[in-house]
């Protein structure tokens, strides 16, 4: 046991404290205290007996005592004594017979106080409810118990001692004899107006007060221990008590009531009174006539009468607890005081603190109401005998008696279900269950109880520790414990219960009935109370419908292939001679009710009979009672009221079916009154219940005439003798059940030989329910919301937090809208205006399904109220009791693992598990995670990797059939060999597994909401020192920082790592793959830099040496490679101005223009070509692709990039694990480097989120008083601009970008006289870093200073590319500038990668501009610098990336032929590389250029290509633009790669995912693909919705080709609706015409960009004014296409351009549709097949039919309907 003594303190300072007591008025409190004259009187003559005593007296002599005490009191009135009764003569007078007194020291008097402190319900509620508050139960621990503990330790200075604690009240207690009773009274009530003074109102942290009210008496006062040898409970009995909680009732706030008792006893002259109206008790104002010294000496004086008051020489104001010599035997008797579970904690040395917690219980106040007649002694009898059947009775379902306590001739028991440890999934009913039995034995076997009231409730609570470090208890504390109080004081009599455990206890609702409202004092809204019946002892007939309806609005949603099982079953049972069984198997919450009710409302609209009920726990245990209630709903006798009525109904339907004789077998079934024939009574039980089964049976058979359809829901419950029943019915009717089920092991399987046999049957098809797509749960929540969309940060809390479960879904979405934490607004369609940084994921496209309630005018959507942190919101009190249900049933091995790997996350390393485990050893660990695996607690996955696939998205909802025959295992126990070998198996998966994740992440909240905040902050430090080592990107990536020098920009961040190894921030500039140290043993010795007409052959190397970027384990160089690098070493240095002068040359002697490019005269005639140059860039590629393959099985086993995991697994847990902490400057560090690293990924959506995260840090008080840093501050605007570039945002990136470019010193001009002037200084500038740039360097620039330059160029690279897209004249100036300060910014860094890179940029950006002779200057500059660079490390992979920089820009101007070759080889080097990321870009420019060049075998390949790698490295993005293109097949080149099914499947399938939907410009392409499919099939119905999708999108692209491609299919989108308007709806092509003009006119615009897409623009365009009646026009913009198709080599576009021009203007007949002949089933391109195989492909175009116009009116109007 625990033991404590007081805090020890001076006695100088116990005298300086009561120094303070000033004699002045003073709020006063309740007391209770002792008589006057009469009552000192009688004490000087009275006599008393301790019970053993009593014991020895014989019957005269009992009688004797009596009388004389009589006597003794009637002669003191007799003198004149007054004053109220003495408690003996007052127990004589109501003939109690034993008068003895508990135990001697009781011999004394007492005077006591009873505190109540008010606004401790309403602080619970606060910390339960309130999402801001993060610490929960801590603080409240803490605030509760500062308060609390302050009165108690006042109490201890002033002599008295805490005798009970009763939730937010104390009983304080003061023992003496009776002669120093009135000068205790002043004590303890000096102690009481001190109390007032100093702590009668408290402001608490969260806005609340706390205030006392204290009730004071005096008396006589008995313990009395009642219970078992398991549990003890002592509680106080007599006249004393009752006083003190009535005069604590009468005080309000800030008040000390005397009662009368006290006030007689006191001495009134010291004690100014109020007096209170009507009552014999008096308000304490102040004590009077006294000074500061004379109080001080009658303080001492008191203290010599306080037994156990500490005396000065042992140093403590505190009374100290007993201390008690070591003794086993007392142990075990004081133990029994405390709970079992307290107990378990105490036993492990847990600190108190831990025991307190806030969580959902069930509340059972149980009062017992005595005859005023009965005796002390009986009294206690009966009270000890009711504790413990009580305590019997709740043991089975883990609740406990947390208090006993005596109140107004009543005892009150508190019981708790649910506390730590005890948590159950049946709780509601186990304790309805348990309190009626209570009831029912109190009342029926007791005389002396007079009335018994019981009050039920459930919901949250504090249970923990109250009380000083020296007095406390465990207690709980709430609003639920106050309404069950109150409902057992006013529903008396009864067993009542509130609306949550009627709800949570899923009973059935003739259990209950409904009881009108009464006003009860302290509860504001107390809901629906219920009357708990439960089994009447006349079973309800039929009264068990199904409690799920169907709704008539919504359809069943996500269980399409369930219905469809169902649908094909009963078609296969059509004619069928024996019954078919189909068995729904799916856990709480799976919606296994609802798809049940949806069942039988189809099968009623079939006309089939459908008899539906749902069975509840209790219905296992009656027996035959699913057959009774299917054959009452079956014969309609379920809704009669009498016997008679069911008898005559039965009459008419039994009727010549069998012989009335037999009748009266139904009597006990259904309750009637059939006379008994001769035959029945000479039955025995036995044949008459087989006969009533055959009888039964012969019903069905001739009653039935259509198909027969059962029912029941929950069949778990249904009882033995009715599976038995069924499963004969089975075998001889033809009767089609549908039943559902719980896993075993969740609810008590069925185990009876019948059920198994019913289960394993070979006709029973047996499905097992899925998660619902997060799709689904979305559409749930608009129907549950009645709105048309939610917001997205919605959407993700309820994909996230739901699991695909829609239970949950409901329940998070009801949590969320009584914390009126949601915010509904009508739905506008948007208009073109760019969007605020917090809208740009917001989803409002109306759904299909619009709530029944709205018209057309008022559409919803719902969003979060402002400043509502969804991250912060507890689970809602139904989810967490489930999953605490399923933590309280783990022993405490297994609590521990569950509750550590909750602080990590959903998904956790066991290495770092192991190492925040307090002293576990590995084996110990591995051995319960067995256990808990086994348990389905959690799953094991090798990587990480494999734990997100099965937690994404993309997981959809399937079914598992159990086959016909399989046996499922019922009631079958396996032997010890076999658990032993399954736990021997799980434990090695366990050991070969690295990571692990929840099976029920719902588990993993509720276990870290176990934790206190201290304890979290010490778990979560373990956390990030562990994982910090790890925080940089992938070795093949280079380990640096995902923002380059992000680190050594922040010093904070520099001392945390200095005990880390050594991260050279050099891997971070050249990031050096294993891959590449493979290819360069090889390449080195042969490959040399290429030649160029009149250049010496040179090498340039961006690396100081070899070993800066080389492992000793990745590069073992031989003496060969020593000598080549040697060499290399002594090769002449090329200078940039060499470059330029070499070029010239070359430009003189040689001509650079691509044929069709010269005829268009796109550069000067002069400029020399640069095919040489290219040609060399290409052979170059072509020798370090050969040198890599005799390597090539050793980069096969290389690992790809690991940057994905490592976010995951290390930057965002550490971003969770700081901020948790409170290091909110290191938290704020992470998260921008998972926003960086999320970018990197190409994960908008969650670079996003984690930015808003940052945002809320920084506004955050906690945050305010940090400075942050200059760097981070502009890499977060930096970091924004780019989500909102590649969201479309333009003008808001702009804003972002000009903020980080501030910060970064770097400041960017407004005005065009700026821009000039500024762009004077940087050309200046760049001229001189052209004259004095080399390029081997020796880092000269500091880190710090490198992370500036590189988050400037960034920023600068992202400016020049908005101001590209802008249309206006001055733009291309601003664009300009940007694009010279990237580069000036690049070389000042004096990095090739970076100046590489800013040349490439350069040069698309003046081509852009039209600038063709610095383009193609700073083109050839890139190729030939990266000549230079040394084949290993950062070298190789720049060289990788302009390729693909190349491929881009070649495809974009229309220089397929070189797209193509650049494209392969960049390929080629990505596999080589490893780098999937790139890879994809690759493969998808390659695509678009073969396709463009109608090079399909090719197109093939290269998609088969793209599938393998999206399948292989699960990107998401790379599935996407497979799809994409395979859409462009089927549009455009009129063959399948996928089927449009495939490919519409994967939209719908995929379009939530949080990567894809950040994804604009995919998504563009892919909405826009599926509307042209069915515009062009004439499906209009279908097209709208992906069209409205698809128009939302177009303002959030950038002008990048692929957006470009992407807007050039929704414009054709537009035009067919636009000829559709003309042929169906000519009132509409005004508005019609408007609007595909203005997008035409944006598309040309985006073509600046993307040159190669002017053809189809032109195409288009000339479509459109042949729609529109210009001909002429319409046949200049055809040839123009033409042209341009001859220019840049687009072959796709020029063959339906000539198929559109003979369909148009030349054809002299009609011409066949090739395509609408084929669509919609396109033959398949498969691998190996060539064109031949095709042998019309060229023609299978769609033709773009001219609608006939009127030509008299060819717009009209739109007709104005009359008002």
């Amino acid at each position: 046991m625990r033991r404590e003594t007081g805090a020890p303190a001076a006695g100088r300072e116990v005298a300086a404290q009561r120094k303070q007591l000033e004699p002045e008025p003073s709020p006063a409190m309740a007391a209770a205290g002792p008589a006057q004259q009469l009552q000192v009187a009688f004490e000087d003559v009275a006599l008393y007996f301790s019970q053993e005593e009593w014991e020895l007296l014989t019957r005269p002599e009992k009688q004797l005592y009596q009388d004389q005490m009589l006597r003794n009191y009637q002669a003191l009135v007799s003198l004149g004594c007054s004053g109220s009764t003495p408690d003996l003569i007052h127990r004589i007078e109501l003939g109690e017979a034993e008068l003895w007194i508990w135990d001697a020291e009781n011999s004394r008097e007492s005077s006591g106080s009873e505190s109540l402190s008010s606004g401790f319900t309403a602080l619970t509620e606060k910390f339960s409810t309130d999402t801001s508050l993060d610490c929960g139960a801590e603080q409240l621990t803490q605030t509760l118990n500062h308060y609390v503990g302050d009165i108690v330790e006042k109490v201890l200075i002033y002599g008295g001692d805490i005798l009970k604690f009763a939730g937010d009240a104390l009983l304080a207690l003061w023992r003496v004899q009776q002669s120093q009773m009135s000068d205790i009274i002043t004590l303890a009530l000096k102690c009481s107006l001190r109390i007032q003074k100093e702590y009668g109102v408290r402001e608490t942290e969260v806005g609340l007060k706390l205030q006392v009210k204290i009730g004071l008496s005096a008396g006589h006062i008995s313990k009395v221990v009642v219970g078992d040898n398991k549990h003890q409970y002592f509680l106080v009995l007599g006249r004393a008590v009752d006083e003190v909680r009535l005069a604590q009732n009468l005080a309000k706030a800030s008040e000390v009531i005397l009662s009368p008792n006290c006030w007689e006893l006191c001495n009134r002259n010291m004690i100014e009174i109020e007096t209170i109206k009507d009552q014999r008790s008096v308000k304490a104002r102040y004590i009077k006539n006294i000074s500061e010294i004379e109080f001080d000496e009658f303080f001492w004086k008191c203290t010599k009468y306080l037994q156990h008051y500490p005396t000065g020489e042992n140093n403590s104001i505190l009374r100290a607890t007993s201390t008690l010599s070591p003794n086993d035997e007392l142990e075990k008797s004081l133990r029994k005081y405390v709970m079992r579970n307290i107990l378990k904690k105490i036993d492990d040395n847990q600190p108190l603190e831990y025991l307190s917690e806030l969580r959902p219980v069930t509340i059972v106040f149980v009062n017992l109401q005595f005859d005023k007649s009965v005796s002390t002694l009986d009294l206690c009898k009966v009270i000890h005998d009711v504790s413990v059947k009580i305590s019997n009775l709740i043991h089975v379902f883990s609740g406990k008696i947390n208090k006993v306590f005596m109140f107004d001739k009543g005892c009150t028991f508190l019981c708790v279900f649910g506390l730590p440890g005890d948590k159950q999934a049946d709780e509601s009913a186990h304790a309805l269950d348990s309190a009626l039995k209570i009831f029912n034995f109190c009342s029926k076997t007791s005389m002396e109880i007079k009335i018994v009231s019981i009050g039920v409730t459930g919901g949250s609570v504090f249970c923990g520790i109250v009380g000083h470090h020296a007095r406390h208890e465990y207690t709980v504390i709430g609003q639920k414990v106050n309404l069950a109080a109150r409902m057992m004081m006013y529903y008396p009599g009864l067993v009542s219960c509130d609306a949550v455990t009627y709800a949570n206890s899923r009973l059935p609702h003739c259990f209950f009935e409904e009881l009108p409202q009464a006003e009860m004092k302290g509860v504001v809204n107390p809901g629906v109370v219920y009357q708990y019946l439960g089994i009447s002892e006349k079973p309800m007939i039929g009264q068990a419908y199904l409690t799920k309806e169907r709704s008539e609005y919504y359809h069943l949603l996500g269980r399409e292939k369930e219905l469809e099982i169902y649908n094909t079953s009963l078609k296969g049972f059509v004619g069928s001679t024996v019954g078919h069984v189909i068995i729904y198997e799916g856990l709480m919450g799976y919606g296994k009710s609802k798809l049940l009710a949806e069942i039988a409302y189809l099968g009623q609209e079939a006309g089939h009979k459908v008899i539906a009920m749902e069975l509840t726990k209790i219905n296992v245990q009656q027996n035959f009672f699913v057959i009774q209630t299917l054959m009452a709903m079956f014969l309609g006798i379920e809704a009669c009221k009498s016997d008679a009525e069911r008898q005559k109904i039965l009459q008419d339907k039994l009727r010549d079916v069998v012989e009335e004789s037999y009748y009266c077998l139904l009597n006990n079934i259904f309750l009637v009154k059939f006379p008994i024939s001769a035959e029945v009574s000479e039955m025995d039980h036995e044949t008459r219940t087989q006969e009533m089964e055959l009888f039964l049976v012969k019903i069905l058979q001739k009653v039935v005439e259509n198909i027969l359809i059962f029912v029941i829901d929950e069949a778990h419950f249904i009882d033995p003798a009715s599976w038995e029943f069924l499963d004969n019915l089975l075998s001889s009717i033809p009767v089609f059940m549908v039943m559902s089920l719980s896993p075993p092991g969740r609810q008590a399987w069925p185990t009876c030989v019948s059920a198994a046999k019913i289960i394993n049957s070979t006709k029973t098809t047996y499905v097992q329910l899925r998660e619902l797509k997060p799709s689904v749960i979305l559409q749930k929540a608009c129907e549950d919301l009645r709105v048309v969309s939610v917001s997205r940060e919605l959407e993700m809390f309820l994909i996230q937090r739901s699991h695909g479960i829609p239970f949950y879904c409901e329940e998070l979405l009801q949590n969320l809208h009584l914390k009126n934490m949601l915010v509904f607004q009508l739905w506008e369609e948007e208009e073109e205006v760019d969007d605020e940084w917090e809208g740009l994921f917001t989803n409002a496209i109306p759904s299909k399904a619009e709530s029944p309630s709205s018209s057309d005018n008022e559409l919803y959507i719902c969003t979060i109220r402002q400043n509502v942190n969804l991250q912060n919101i507890m689970l809602p009190p139904t989810l967490k009791g489930i999953a605490l249900a399923e933590l309280d049933n783990m022993n405490s091995s297994e609590q521990m693992v569950v509750k550590c790997a909750a602080i990590i996350g959903l998904t956790f390393t066991t290495e770092l598990l192991l190492h925040i485990l307090p002293e576990w050893t590995k084996r110990k660990m591995n051995q319960t995670l067995a256990a808990l695996v086994d348990s389905h607690i959690f799953k094991c996955f090798h990587k990480r990797k494999d734990s997100q696939k099965a937690q994404s998205q993309e997981m959809h909802s399937t079914e598992l059939l159990v086959c016909p025959g399989t046996v499922r295992p019922i009631g079958q126990v396996s032997d010890i060999r076999s658990s032993v070998y399954n736990l021997i198996k799980q434990e090695q998966l366990v050991i070969q597994c690295s990571v692990m994740a929840f099976c029920m992440p719902m588990l993993q909240e509720a276990a870290y909401e176990c934790w206190l905040k201290r304890q979290k902050k010490a778990l979560h430090l373990k956390c990030a020192r562990y994982l910090e080592g790890q925080a940089h990107k992938c070795r093949r990536c280079g380990e640096g920082d995902f923002i380059s020098f992000h680190r050594h920009a922040v010093e904070m961040m520099l001392e945390s790592i200095e005990s880390q190894e050594n991260i050279s921030e050099q891997h971070q500039e050249y990031p050096f793959s294993e891959a590449a140290s493979l290819i360069i043993c090889t390449t080195l010795k042969r490959l040399e830099g290429p030649s160029f007409e009149g250049m010496e052959r040179k090498a340039v190397t961006a690396e100081a040496s070899l070993s800066s970027t080389c492992s000793p384990e990745s590069v073992q160089m031989t003496s060969e490679d020593i000598t080549t690098s040697t060499f290399s070493k002594k090769l002449e240095l090329l200078l940039p101005q060499d470059i330029e002068k070499e070029t010239e040359k070359a430009l003189k002697k040689h001509k650079m223009l691509p044929e069709a490019l010269k005829k268009h005269k796109i550069l000067p005639e002069e400029n020399l070509k640069a095919e040489e140059i290219e040609k060399a860039f290409l052979e170059r590629l072509d020798e370090i692709i050969h040198q890599s393959d005799r390597d090539w099985e050793k980069i096969k086993r290389l690992g790809s990039c690991e940057c994905e995991d490592i976010v995951e697994s290390v930057f965002v847990p550490l971003a969770r694990h700081c901020m948790a902490m409170g290091e909110y400057t290191r938290g704020l560090y992470y998260l921008l480097e998972c926003a960086a690293a999320y970018l990197h990924l190409s994960n908008n959506y969650m670079a996003f989120c984690n930015l808003n995260t940052a945002e809320n840090l920084i506004k955050s008080v906690d945050f305010r008083a940090t400075v942050i840093n200059q760097f981070e501050e502009a890499t977060f605007y930096s970091l924004k601009s780019e989500v909102c570039y590649n969201m479309g945002q333009m003008n808001l990136a702009k804003t972002f970008i000009r903020k980080a470019l501030i910060l970064l010193n770097r400041k960017f001009p407004f005005t065009l006289i700026g821009v000039f002037f500024k762009t004077l200084m940087e050309e200046s500038k760049h001229t001189s870093h052209q004259k004095k740039q080399q390029f081997l360097y020796s880092r000269s620039k500091g880190e710090k200073k490198l992370a500036f330059l590189y988050q400037q160029g960034h920023c600068l690279s992202l400016l020049w590319q908005l101001f590209s897209l802008d249309t206006a004249t001055n733009s291309k100036k601003f664009c300009h500038l940007a694009a010279l300060m990237k580069v000036n910014s690049a070389e000042e860094s004096e990095d090739e990668s970076q100046i590489i890179s800013s040349y490439s940029e350069f040069s698309l950006c003046c081509q852009m501009m039209g600038n063709q002779d610095k383009w193609m200057k700073y083109e050839l500059m890139a190729i030939q610098r990266s000549s230079h660079l040394r084949v290993i490390g950062g070298g190789l992979l720049t060289t990788v990336k302009l390729a693909q920089s190349l491929a881009y820009m070649k495809l974009c101007l229309g220089n397929l032929p070189l797209s193509i070759q650049l494209g392969y080889r960049a390929h080629e080097m990505c596999v080589r590389l490893k780098k999937p990321k790139l890879d994809y870009l690759v493969l998808c420019m390659l695509f678009k250029a073969l396709f463009l060049s109608t090079r399909y075998q090719d197109c093939v390949q290269v998609l088969s290509w793209l599938e393998q790698l999206a399948v292989v490295e699960e990107t998401i993005i790379a599935m996407a633009c497979f799809f994409s293109y395979c859409l462009e097949l089927l549009l455009y080149a009129g063959f399948s790669f996928k089927s449009f099914k495939e490919c519409l499947e994967f939209i719908q399938r995929n379009e939530k995912n949080c990567i894809l939907i950040s994804q604009n410009s995919i998504m563009l392409g892919l909405y826009s693909s599926v509307a042209i499919w069915f515009a062009r099939l004439q499906q209009w119905g279908n097209f709208k919705e992906p069209f409205e999708k698809a128009r939302r999108l177009l303002r959030r692209t950038s002008a990048s080709f692929f957006a470009t491609s992407g807007f050039c299919r929704f414009l054709e989108c537009e035009i067919l609706m636009l000829r559709k308007h003309f042929e169906e709806r000519p009132e509409l092509v005004r508005e019609t015409r408007t609007k595909t003009l203005k997008d035409l006119d944006q598309v040309l615009s985006r073509c600046s960009t993307s040159p190669i897409c002017y053809p189809r623009v032109y195409h288009l365009k000339a479509y459109i004014l042949l729609v529109l009646g210009n001909e002429e026009q319409s046949q200049i913009y055809l040839s123009q296409a033409f042209q341009l198709c001859d220019v840049y080599g687009n072959l796709l576009e020029k063959s339906w351009l000539e198929i559109s021009n003979e369909w148009w203007f030349t054809a002299k007949g009609p011409m066949e549709d090739l395509w609408l002949k084929a669509a919609p089933d396109f033959r398949k391109w498969k691998i190996g097949m060539t064109e031949k195989d095709f042998p019309e492909i060229h023609k299978t175009k769609y033709l773009l039919r001219v609608p006939a116009l009127d030509i008299n009116n060819p717009f009209p109007e739109p007709e104005i309907p009359d008002v």
